[in-house]
C-alpha cells in the first residue's frame, strides 16, 4: 500500500520540529510559514516528507524532508505546472521522471563565515529606493523581479558599491528567519568588476547578519563560478545543494 501525505489543520509543531534543523529547513520554514503567501502543508505519518503548496492556485511549491525511494504526491500536485523553490536533489530526480521541467537553476547552497572583522566594508550604505529598478534588471529569478527586490530592500538590509554616485555592486538578503539570513541578488556590473567590489559588499554584508546574531547563508547558481571562486575564498562553506525550477505539465 503507497502512503499517501496527510493535511496538516495546525503547522505549529511542524514548523518546530523542522526549526531543529534550521540551516537545513530555513528556505522552507520561511515560504511555508512566514513569506507573505499562505501555504497548505502534506506530510506522511512521521513527518520525514513534508511539502508545502500554495493555496489558491497551487503554483509555487516547496518540499523537505527525505524524499530518497519515495513517490511523489502528484494527486496533490498542479497538473499544470508549478514552481518549487530550494528543491531537493532527490525530489528533483522526482519531479523529472513524472513531468516536463521548463527551467532548472541549481545551486550549491553556503554557509558564510562568522564575521570579517572591521574595515572599508562596513561603511557602505544600502540600495536606496530609486536604484531598486536598475539593480531588478540585473536579477531575472522572478516573474516580477521589481516586486522581489522591493520587497526586501524594504524590509531587510542590503548593501551598495557606489562609483560617481551610481550603484555599481551590490547584495541583500531574500529573507531572514530565527538566527538564519539567506543573502542573495549579488551583482557587480561587468565593467566594473575586477575591483573587489564584490567582496566588499559580500563581507560588508555577513558583518551585519553577524552582528545581529544570525548565521549567513546563501545559493549559488552551479555554473557560476566567479561567485562561487569569491565566497570559498572568502571562507563560505558549502552545507548543500539545492535547485529552483519551473515545472511544467505532467507527463503523461
Amino acid at each position: 500500500m503507497v502512503e499517501r501525505l496527510k493535511h496538516l489543520d495546525n503547522s505549529d509543531s511542524l514548523k518546530k520540529a523542522l526549526a531543529k534543523n534550521l540551516l537545513e529547513n530555513a528556505a522552507f520554514i520561511y515560504w511555508a510559514f512566514e513569506s507573505e503567501l499562505d501555504f497548505d502543508c502534506y506530510v506522511d505519518e512521521n513527518r520525514n516528507a513534508v511539502v508545502a503548496i500554495e493555496k489558491g492556485d497551487e503554483k509555487h511549491v516547496v518540499f523537505t524532508g527525505k524524499w530518497h525511494n519515495r513517490r511523489l504526491p502528484t494527486e496533490l500536485l498542479n497538473k499544470d505546472g508549478f514552481f518549487v523553490s530550494a528543491c531537493p536533489p532527490d525530489v528533483m530526480k522526482l519531479l523529472r521522471k513524472k513531468y516536463k521541467i521548463d527551467g532548472e537553476w541549481p545551486c550549491w547552497f553556503y554557509l558564510a563565515p562568522d564575521g570579517f572583522g572591521t574595515g572599508p566594508w562596513d561603511e557602505l550604505g544600502g540600495i536606496r529606493q530609486d536604484e531598486i529598478p536598475m539593480v531588478a534588471k540585473h536579477w531575472g529569478l522572478s516573474d516580477d523581479p521589481e516586486s522581489h527586490i522591493r520587497k526586501r530592500v524594504e524590509k531587510y538590509e542590503s548593501v551598495c558599491v557606489r562609483v560617481d554616485g551610481k550603484p555599481v555592486s551590490w547584495a541583500g538578503l531574500h529573507f531572514e528567519i530565527d538566527n538564519v539570513a539567506n543573502m542573495g541578488f549579488a551583482h557587480t556590473l561587468k565593467e566594473e568588476r575586477r575591483k573587489g567590489y564584490a567582496a566588499l559588499v559580500t563581507k560588508a554584508l555577513v558583518n551585519r547578519v553577524v552582528k545581529r546574531g544570525k548565521k549567513g547563508t546563501c545559493h549559488i547558481i552551479k555554473d557560476n563560478k566567479e561567485s562561487i571562486a569569491l565566497c570559498e575564498h572568502l571562507g563560505f562553506t558549502r552545507i548543500g545543494e539545492a535547485a529552483w525550477a519551473e515545472v511544467g505539465p505532467l507527463l503523461e
